[in-house]
């Protein structure tokens, strides 16, 4: 655009110049005869329309490359928003593969009710924790009696298809709610828990413990 508009430029200003000294060539002797500021006012109004031509042409070639500054901005703009959605997608999926390599590290807890044992006139209920996923540390058992926890059962870590065995003190009552929250560090070295639902129940063979997994939620991880 910018040499297209300089050629018509170029021709018109020589067309221009052409017809202009082909009118002045037979008046010389008139110019000659001129006092100076009229001949300043006669090259200003003989010049006149050729400058306001070119500033005219000016003001199309910068209107020209304001459109072309504009196009390429907005281009840059549009390859930007695509570059960040592309970084926006790429973190997205580095985090899902993240929380599923963290999902991986998560032991599988299953616990199950041995047996109820009676010491010295106190009943106690046994249980059973077994892990079938990755290794754990750290591993403490709370149970809560009608929200109120109890003093934390230290075990031992939990190697895949390892199983620990523990205690519960006197829960043969059926009034009340039971949790048992299983806290432990995983090989990542965060922590996490699991819980289960206890129900106590009598039949013929006398009272015993019914055991119910409750679901894990998405986990809230802490980095020790």
């Amino acid at each position: 655009m910018r040499n297209k508009l300089a050629w018509v430029g170029t021709v018109i200003t020589t067309i221009y110049l052409l017809g202009f000294t082909w009118f002045i060539f037979g008046r010389l002797p008139q110019l000659q005869t001129m006092e100076l500021n009229s001949v300043g006012d006669f090259l200003a109004g003989a010049f006149g329309p050729i400058a306001f031509f070119w500033l005219i042409l000016g003001f199309m070639q910068q209107g020209t490359e304001l459109r072309v500054s504009a196009d390429a901005l907005r281009m840059q703009a549009d390859e930007l928003k695509a570059s960040v959605e592309q970084q926006t997608a790429l973190v997205a999926a580095q985090q899902r593969s993240l929380e599923n390599h963290e999902r991986s590290l998560e032991p599988l807890l299953q616990m199950k009710f041995t047996q109820n044992h009676q010491h010295e006139g106190d009943y106690y209920s046994g249980f059973s924790l077994a892990n079938i996923g990755s290794y754990c540390e750290g591993v403490n058992v709370v149970l809560s009696i009608d929200g109120v926890d109890q003093y934390p059962i230290t075990l031992e870590s939990l190697y895949s298809g390892v199983e620990r065995h523990f205690m519960l003190h006197d829960i043969s009552e059926d009034s009340r709610k039971l949790i048992v929250e299983v806290n432990y560090v995983k090989v990542s070295g965060r922590m996490n828990h699991q819980s289960f639902e206890l129900y106590t129940y009598h039949d013929e063979d006398g009272p015993g413990v019914s055991v119910r997994k409750v679901p894990m939620q998405d986990e809230e991880v802490i980095t020790p």
